[in-house]
């Protein structure tokens, strides 16, 4: 298992992985940091008193934890909302929240705020309008009913208290009595205390079994509300960490996803794994200033032309073996540049001493007559139809040392003539005459250059990275088979060292980057890629190889330089002294 295949989108894409991140990093820290703090003040409240009941019922605990939860239900309603709002004087309450806490009588009432004093004195209110809504002492006759029976059992206590006291001093004077008459009296005296202090343990009874020491219905605060000192809620460190992780994961995700929609063909790995074709050039952008067909003759020393020398001695170690004369030149799609090279790897081959031939076999759109500024007819369309014999159409380049054909009167039946056997016998007589021929054919989307191709010696495939898609460069293969074509190679044209690095494609990057070349020769800068994106790929551009569009930065560069004469302007202004009015 290669890793690299794995690793590659993010190295690609790590522009993107990196301002994403960046942007998830600025966009979180500037939320968090203006989102006010947040604190939070508990208060407890308990329903009844089993609790300290030593030998509490079970049915009384399920009793209470029933009302406690009634209770939390009725602290969260309007009534209570509105008492407390009232009883602090103010028009709104923070959020809030009441839960009974599981399997116990206990409820549990937490304010969320700005403000941590706010938020005890509103927890304290909530827990007091609720204890109000229990049968507490208030201004209700609930409430008054309550007070009556603690003041009875507080007198109650008090006679009971002294009635036992009165006996307890009878019961010691009746050791010292002598008399019977006074026995008597005092044995009488303490019967009737007796009696009446059993009525007053019978009136303590009944009025404890109505008073709220008993009682089950009634609240009571067992936990004030504390003033937090904390705030609460997730670390803002931690939510800004969070989201630059999701922006990377989503930045990544997203790199990945950009790979496996882009299926076309744009290193050398994907050439072999796609056509098991080699790759035998690599050409670089080319200048754009003057004729690029006839670039090796105007830049004899540039690292283009050192670049279809590398190419012309590929060919020659296939034509040692091989024997191949007749060398065709094709592309996926039209723009690829095949014409270009045909024109410039026919004079490379004619500068190095091989007698080369240049023929236009591209009779739909021929193209070679304007690259090299001669006549288009009488050309191989005429010669195909014998009206005119191959001598007579050859075209002499004085001081490039070729020779061309080129295209001809267009036929109407274009088709026809090129598959015509008359083509092959053409390409099989001039090679007595020429070392090479070279052979600029139409795109491969035509139908008549599968059948060029299986009329000569070698195809050469000229492809861009990134402009072929997988789908098409398989039906090109098998076009290719079934016509019985003899592939030479591949050259990958418009290449740069940017898009290379962005590809992954080291082979390129270790031999032919034009950083090494322009170093060797002349220590000069790397060649300018003069070539601008499209305005649909300007974003992607950027993200894959950083490329940022000129447009772009003359006109950052003008807003810069507008801001700065407008500054200077407002502060000249403000810098005049006026003028003193006159005595």
């Amino acid at each position: 298992m290669d890793i690299n295949a794995y690793i590659k989108p993010i190295i690609k894409w790590w522009r993107l992985l990196a301002v994403t991140t960046i942007l998830a990093l600025v966009s979180s820290a500037i939320s968090t940091v203006f989102q006010p703090k947040l604190y939070v003040s508990r208060t407890t409240l308990m329903i009844g008193t089993t609790i300290s009941n030593p030998n509490p019922d079970s049915g009384q605990i399920y009793i209470a934890a029933q009302l406690a939860t009634i209770y939390a239900d009725i602290a969260k309603r309007e009534p209570i909302q509105a008492a407390t709002m009232e009883a602090l004087g103010i028009d709104w309450l923070p959020s809030y929240n009441v839960r009974v806490v599981p399997n116990t009588q206990l409820i549990e009432i937490a304010v969320t705020d700005t403000s941590p004093q706010r938020a005890q004195i509103i927890a304290n209110e909530l827990a007091n309008q609720l204890i109000l809504q229990s049968p507490a002492t208030n201004e209700s006759e609930t409430g008054q009913r309550q007070e009556f029976i603690r003041q009875q059992l507080s007198s109650l206590e008090t006679q009971i208290d002294d009635t036992k006291k009165k006996i307890e001093e009878l019961q010691t004077r009746l050791t010292v009595v002598n008399s019977s008459s006074e026995t008597a009296s005092v044995e009488k005296e303490i019967t009737d205390l007796t009696v009446k202090l059993n009525g007053l343990y019978e009136n303590y009874a009944s009025f404890l079994a109505n008073s709220q020491e008993g009682a089950l219905n009634i609240l009571r605060v067992v936990e004030p509300a504390n003033l937090p000192t904390t705030s609460v809620g997730t670390s803002k460190v931690l939510i800004i960490g969070l989201a630059g992780m999701v922006g990377l994961v989503l930045a990544t995700g997203a790199a990945y996803l950009i790979e496996f929609l882009d299926r076309t063909i744009k290193s050398t790995s994907d050439v072999e794994r796609v056509f098991s074709f080699p790759v035998i050039g690599y050409l670089s952008v080319m200048s754009e200033n003057g004729n690029n067909a006839t670039y090796v003759l105007n830049h004899p020393t540039s690292l283009v032309t050192e670049s279809f020398r590398l190419l012309q001695s590929n060919l020659e170690f296939f034509q040692a073996y091989n024997s191949a004369k007749t060398i065709l030149i094709t592309s996926p799609t039209q723009g690829n540049g095949k014409t270009t090279i045909a024109v410039n790897l026919a004079l490379s081959l004619a500068l190095s001493g091989q007698k080369t031939i240049l023929i236009d076999s591209d009779l739909r759109r021929p193209a070679v007559h304007a690259a090299l500024g001669v006549e288009k007819e009488p050309g191989l369309s005429d010669v195909i139809r014998n009206k005119m014999k191959p001598a007579d159409v050859v075209k002499s380049m004085n001081g490039s040392k070729i020779d061309v054909i080129t295209a001809g009167n267009v036929p109407p039946n274009v088709t026809e003539v090129v598959g015509s056997k008359r083509i092959a016998e053409i390409l099989n007589g001039m090679k007595d005459d020429f070392e090479t021929i070279i052979v600029d054919a139409p795109p491969l989307v035509i139908s008549d250059s599968y059948t060029l191709a299986s009329k000569v010696d070698g195809v050469i495939l000229v492809l861009e990275p990134g402009q072929t898609r997988e789908e098409q460069a398989k039906v090109i293969k098998e076009q290719l088979n079934r016509a019985g074509a003899r592939v030479i190679g591949v050259v990958f044209n418009r290449v740069t060292e940017t898009n290379a690095k962005s590809y992954g494609d080291y082979q390129y990057l270790s031999m032919y980057a034009p950083h090494h070349y322009n170093d060797y020769v002349s220590g000069s800068a790397r060649e300018k890629e003069l070539r601008p994106p499209s305005p649909t790929k300007k974003l992607l551009a950027f993200f894959e190889r950083g490329e940022v569009p000129p447009d772009l930065t003359e006109s950052l560069e003008g807003a810069f330089n507008k801001f700065q004469k407008q500054r200077q302007a407002l502060r000249d202004r403000f810098r005049k002294v006026p003028k003193q009015p006159k005595e």
